[in-house]
């Protein structure tokens, strides 16, 4: 049996994506099992490790993308006893999640419930995931303290007001004009980051409710001090990404941003990991590395993940998947991704020989 896989040979643009076939399945070794993975992630933290702009990870190419994945075992490595042939498992990944096949060790892997299709369950590995640690671990948020959420129609961003509504937090989301609906529809009070005044609501706001407890920010668009003064009285700013610079850099034209681009962006990365640094109560920032909180934090990796995959079974909290792909249809899936087209999440289906039908994929509103 062959294994099919999205590798890149170069950085750059969705062009460099190619389908590689390789003719023999990989073997696992003393540790490890193999997946015969059924859904994978499309996000854009996969664009910019395909761009080489993800700050926390050190590259080699060639590599095959893919940031997480569910699946199931079909072959196990001397050692293992935790594990069977047939087990349902989810994984982060960072790299290699885009294949039908993938070698894994198998301390990393979470059970994943039987009764959850995989391309739900998917979106719960890192957006969800990433959601939950910064509001409930980072933050340390409680039922009804207000929470100010950044780039509020992208994966994290809906993942953070569906748990908001899930967990009983008022939310306020900001995003670009259009995308109201899916904020608002979840329960959450909008404010467009491209309309006249939005800073000024969101002081406004921010005085309504006493400061915020939590503020997640995916994008970084805004002035740090402005962000940070809407902060409540032992509040924390959790940063999750910098979407608004390469965003800003695709709307003029340039996709891969350059030298003055890039220095502002690693000025905005080292100013906030300096901010983390802090302890006790001067500690006002967390720069979330979901990877690097795994590796000290283990267990609460396994535990929030197993937590989410109860909370999508009772039906608590619903993905917005606004499409799912095939491995033919991953560069189509990338341009949408770096052109801000996504509302949601992307989902990369590789049980299937074929993506399916938007419209049957599309989870638009909360249960």
């Amino acid at each position: 049996m062959a294994v099919r896989r999205l590798e890149i040979g170069a950085f750059g643009g969705p062009e460099v994506i190619r389908v590689v076939e390789d003719a023999a399945l990989p073997a696992p070794g003393p540790g490890e099992v193999r997946i015969r993975v059924e859904a994978s992630s499309l996000v854009f933290t996969d664009m910019l490790i395909r761009r080489n702009l993800y700050p926390v990870l050190k590259l080699r190419l060639p590599l095959t993308l893919g940031y997480d994945l569910v699946g199931r075992i079909d072959g196990v490595g001397p050692g293992v006893t935790r594990w069977r042939i047939g087990d349902r498992v989810a994984d982060l990944s960072q790299t290699g999640g885009n294949a039908t096949h993938v070698v894994r060790p198998a301390a990393m892997l979470v059970p994943v419930p039987a009764g959850l299709a995989a391309t739900q369950a998917e979106p719960l590995i890192l957006s969800y995931l990433t959601a939950y640690q910064a509001l409930f671990r980072e933050a340390e948020a409680k039922p009804g303290d207000p929470v100010l959420i950044y780039g509020a129609s992208g994966a994290v961003g809906l993942a953070a007001l569906d748990l908001c509504r899930a967990f009983g937090l008022p939310a306020v989301g900001v995003a670009s004009a259009r995308r109201e609906p899916a904020v608002t529809g979840l329960g959450a009070a909008f404010v467009a980051y491209d309309a006249a005044g939005a800073s000024g609501t969101l002081d406004r706001l921010s005085r309504e409710h006493g400061g915020f407890k939590a503020i997640l920010d995916a994008a970084r668009g805004e002035a740090l001090s402005s962000v940070m003064a809407r902060l409540a009285p032992g509040g924390r700013l959790v940063a999750l990404g910098f979407s608004a610079a390469f965003r800003k850099a695709y709307r003029t034209g340039d996709a891969s941003p350059g030298l003055f681009a890039r220095l502002r962006f690693a000025f905005d990365f080292l100013r906030i990991k300096a901010l983390s640094l802090r302890s006790g109560a001067s500690r006002r920032v967390t720069f979330y590395d979901i990877s690097g909180r795994r590796t000290r934090h283990p267990q609460d990796f396994e535990d929030d993940l197993s937590t989410l995959f109860s909370l999508l079974e009772a039906g608590r909290i619903a993905p917005r998947i606004q499409h799912v792909f095939g491995l033919e249809e991953a560069v189509e899936a990338h341009r949408l991704i770096e052109a801000g087209q996504v509302e949601g999440r992307l989902v990369l289906d590789l049980a299937s020989p074929i993506g399916t039908d938007a419209e049957r994929t599309r989870t638009g509103s909360a249960p």
